[in-house]
């Protein structure tokens, strides 16, 4: 079945009066990709170009008209609808990395379940604003009742404004990252700025608490959180990237490494070189607590410097 045949009709008419979106799939977005048919959205406006799957609301390419693309996707990606999508900006949420409980998927299910696109418009400036909601009711998973939206503004720069509502009548905790992977020219170059003299906790080492000396660099394997962090950060490469954010405290920084890379079917052995993974949020003792009813929200910039 062509992708355009499966579509709401609350989607066809969110198309039929934006003409700067697009349906496409992953078999015309990704030629050759594995997996078939999973529903994308094109944006092309004034000021940039993107590409977003509506299972996850997963940001995966964008570039403005002028510049570089910002974000990177694995050549062996697996398109496969419910299927984790390696590459660009998953959300994971409600939880981030492996759960307490091994039989749960790691990074939570939102990103491997479709959000729906319910508003869309192309402002004055050129810029795009794309509105995803995602209502998940008590189940297996996860026992409570939650809300998340997530707004884009796509233009000269990527911005993604998350929102989580407790709709449930008692607390929980969740936590989230938008989990960025962004492309590099040289692994062995590429520099992350702004976290030397932090601390991190080593997920190589149990969460050992280290002190980062210098910039971050990766001569091996990196997985990394650096807690409490305010300022603003970089990637020193090719592209420079600039990352803002607020009331996103934790800072995440991965690359696989050579080893672990060739293990992993949809990363494959030497494509960890074209990247590396910068992400914000709110993980492990800054995860959120929200009481019933509460809604709280960050929000992350990503912009060529």
């Amino acid at each position: 079945m062509h992708t355009t045949e499966a579509i709401s009709s609350e989607l066809q008419n969110l198309l039929d009066s934006s003409d700067f979106l697009t349906l496409t799939s992953n078999d015309e977005a990704f030629p050759g990709s594995k997996g078939t048919g999973l529903p994308i959205i094109s944006v092309k406006t004034p000021t940039c170009s993107a590409l977003i799957a509506l299972q996850g609301a997963h940001l995966l390419n964008f570039k403005t008209i002028t510049g570089e693309p910002l974000l990177w996707v694995s050549p062996n990606c697996d398109f496969t609808p419910g299927v984790a999508l390696r590459g660009g900006v998953p959300v994971c949420l409600p939880w981030f990395g492996p759960n307490a409980d091994p039989k749960k998927p790691k990074h939570g299910f939102a990103r491997n379940r479709d959000w729906r696109l319910t508003a869309a418009t192309c402002l004055s400036n050129g810029m795009a604003e794309l509105v995803f909601d995602f209502v998940s009711s008590a189940n297996e998973l996860f026992e409570f009742d939650f809300t998340a939206q997530l707004v884009m503004t796509l233009g000269t720069s990527i911005r993604l404004e998350i929102k989580i509502s407790n709709t449930d009548t008692i607390p929980f905790d969740c936590s989230w990252v938008l989990h960025s992977y962004h492309p590099v020219s040289s692994l062995t170059d590429v520099r992350v700025t702004g976290l030397a003299g932090k601390t991190y906790l080593d997920n190589l080492e149990n969460h050992a608490a280290k002190t980062q000396d210098g910039d971050v660099n990766f001569p091996a394997e990196v997985d990394r959180v650096y807690p409490g962090v305010e300022n603003d950060i970089e990637v020193s490469g090719d592209p420079r990237i600039h990352i803002s954010h607020y009331n996103c405290p934790s800072v995440v920084v991965w690359n696989p490494g050579a080893t672990n890379a060739a293990k992993i079917a949809d990363i494959g052995a030497g494509n960890e070189q074209g990247y590396i993974c910068v992400e914000r949020g709110a993980v492990l003792g800054e995860k959120w607590n929200l009481n019933a009813g509460e809604t709280r929200s960050a929000w992350v910039e990503i912009s060529e410097k």
